[in-house]
């Protein structure tokens, strides 16, 4: 294919004023032009090509597509005597093109989702023949084989069309709710900041970003160079093009402080989304992380949270739900409306075995005096006191959310706090659930 060189004809399309004619990979060959007669020129100088060489064209393989305002009867083309027929949607190196609408890229957002989708519920479905997934493997896999998927080909197709981003984005917070054993009501941040996974309409903006950078340090003898450089030039004449998507001026040192923009501001996003929410807020704003280069307690608004990490699927899923607010205690349970049960006010989502106090985890775990709970609760203050010494004695019945708070950081003592979160949820999901209802106001009379 090293000689395949079509001739140039007044109709092609130009890239900062160099003719491209056609471009290949492999045997795949892609040839475009801005007039019918220039198309019909190359086709025939593509079939003289073949007889010359001793090849032979697979008509049917050969497709054609009209893009933009055109004749009400479309134009026949034909490669060596056979007319070819117009497909509505075709796909070139793995990108979907559509015609006759105002996007182009919508079949590829369409086909991407659905193969993303595919995969997901093949990796979600792993448990029945490998046991509980580990959140690390289930993130692994994820990043390996569902994320290539809802990223591909964000480096020239920008998210302008919402509607498309949303099919992808649908995939991702199944995927991620799911992994963490959440459901379909749980926060959408908690998912990235729990997880270390960036929200893909920013990661599919990162990439782009990162993509131009590679593209200005191009050697202008490369097309994909001229293509930048006149989407640059329809940029600066006001008209419809990549950049003008993009809204960014063109230096690598601008790039890449527009990247650094995009990494705050998506992190700003998921601390103001936890600093907002009445639901996760007491646990997780302020929460400090151990860094493994540093081996210091630092705040990180996204990372792979270490309480994954627990063995135990069961213990990881109920201490995920008791941290993340996806558990079946009352504080979460009556916050919607379900079984012709009311929405009651917090004060009034009570213990449904003292009576006296709010049902939430912290109580649940380290102050209700039921006496099955004394008993588990006993048993893991003598293993984490007997691990860390320092810790005894500091559980306050007054102040049991701060005792929470001090010892979600400590990672020896997340497996024991995983057992713990699982036994507690088992005894108050054998028993209903306190309904008492907040006293209507009465009229002054």
């Amino acid at each position: 294919m090293s000689d395949f060189i079509l001739a140039w004809h007044p109709e092609d399309i130009e890239l900062n004023g160099v003719p491209i004619t056609n471009v290949e990979h492999a045997d795949d060959i892609l040839s475009a032009s801005g007039a019918p007669s220039g198309l019909q020129s190359h086709l025939n100088d593509s079939q003289c090509w073949c007889n010359n060489n001793g090849c032979i064209t697979s008509i049917p393989k050969c497709l054609c597509q009209m893009y933009g305002p055109g004749p009400k009867i479309l134009p026949t083309f034909h490669l060596g005597g056979h007319a070819l027929s117009y497909a509505r949607r075709a796909c070139y190196l793995g990108v979907w093109f559509e015609m006759g609408t105002k996007s182009i890229w919508r079949e590829q957002y369409k086909v991407k989702a659905r193969k993303a989708r595919t995969i997901a519920n093949i990796i979600l479905g792993l448990d029945r023949f490998v046991g509980t997934l580990p959140a690390w493997d289930a993130r692994t896999l994820y990043m390996a084989r569902v994320d290539p998927y809802l990223t591909a080909g964000c480096d020239v197709i920008l998210d302008i069309d919402l509607k498309g981003l949303k099919m992808l984005e649908k995939v991702q917070l199944m995927f991620l709710r799911r992994m963490l054993g959440l459901g379909a009501r749980s926060m959408r941040a908690i998912l990235f900041s729990e997880t270390g996974i960036w929200p893909i309409k920013y990661r599919r903006v990162y990439l782009a970003l990162k993509a131009l950078c590679y593209r200005i340090e191009l050697d202008p003898a490369r097309p994909a160079w001229n293509a930048l450089q006149d989407s640059l030039k329809l940029a600066r004449s006001q008209k419809l093009c990549w950049f003008n998507d993009l809204r960014i001026e063109v230096t690598v040192q601008l790039v890449e402080t527009a990247m650094k923009d995009v990494r705050l501001s998506m992190e700003a996003w998921v601390d103001s989304e936890i600093e907002s929410s009445s639901r996760v807020r007491d646990l997780l704003v302020g929460r400090l992380e151990m860094d493994n280069d540093t081996h210091r307690l630092v705040k990180k608004s996204l990372d792979f949270r270490h309480y994954l990490r627990v063995k135990t699927g069961d213990h990881r899923r109920a201490l995920t739900r008791m941290i993340l607010s996806g558990h079946s205690l009352a504080i979460e349970r009556r916050r919607w409306k379900e079984r012709r049960k009311k929405i009651v006010p917090r004060e009034w989502r009570l213990c449904r075995f003292c009576y006296a106090y709010v049902e939430d985890p912290a109580h649940a775990m380290f102050a209700c005096q039921h006496a099955e709970l004394v008993e588990i609760r006993q048993v893991f203050l003598e293993e984490l006191y007997d691990t860390l010494p320092e810790l005894s004695g500091t559980l306050d019945p007054t102040d049991v959310l701060k005792f929470f708070r001090d010892i979600l950081p400590r990672r020896e003592i997340t497996p024991l706090l995983g057992k713990l979160a699982y036994d507690v949820l088992k005894i108050f999901d054998s028993s209903p659930m306190l309904c008492v209802d907040a006293p209507t106001p009465q009229a002054n009379t």
